[in-house]
């Protein structure tokens, strides 16, 4: 089969002006230092991760950091911009057409990153290739957040993500619902659906 890319292209382009700046927002750190000290600081030979969509301040850095975790960060606008300014080891990238190898990172740390995603499946492959073994998802609530908003094209319940995660080839090991986000740590595994 074949397929022409070109309208896709224009479609991501065109997508582009609904980027919008995340500034800081103690909620928000507060809640990732959660899920950073509660799971990912024992995940054993976790040694690097990439953060999807850090923000304008790579806010999660200095909490990854504590756990002597490298980071690397990526996002897109001015997020990009003032975080490169600030000297930190960030990409401008899509989430869905990263610029690494296969198995470049133990971690991958996706915090209220793929809602903002217009193909959320590919998003999770993507995340499943650059990892050596983990990806962390974590989306706000539905019912909490709604299920609209400017670029927030993959609202989703649990059981979605964790479906559509495993046909990207990752299996549930910790699960936690509370009242404002949905929090997953996978590990990769076979693509198959049972």
């Amino acid at each position: 089969m074949s397929r022409n890319y070109k309208h896709v292209e224009r479609y991501l382009n065109e997508l582009l002006q609904d980027i919008y700046n995340q500034p800081p927002d103690e909620g928000h750190t507060n809640w990732a230092r959660d899920v950073i000290t509660g799971w990912c600081s024992k995940l054993v030979g976790c040694n690097t991760v990439l953060d999807i969509g850090c923000g304008a301040t790579g806010f999660c850095q200095p909490i990854f950091a504590e756990f002597g975790i490298n980071w690397t960060g990526i996002t897109l606008g001015g997020d990009y911009i003032t975080c490169k300014n600030s000297g930190l080891n960030v990409y401008n990238s899509d989430m869905s057409f990263l610029p690494f190898e296969d198995e470049s990172f133990d971690l991958v740390f996706a915090r209220h990153s793929l809602e903002h995603s217009v193909m959320p499946l590919i998003s999770l492959m993507e995340w499943h290739r650059v990892s050596k073994q983990w990806v962390c998802v974590i989306l706000p609530k539905p019912e909490k957040f709604t299920y609209t908003g400017k670029n927030h094209y993959s609202i989703m319940p649990h059981v979605q993500l964790v479906w559509l995660a495993a046909r990207a080839g990752l299996r549930p090991i910790w699960e936690k619902v509370t009242d404002d986000e949905i929090r997953v740590m996978f590990e990769k595994g076979n693509k198959k659906i049972e």
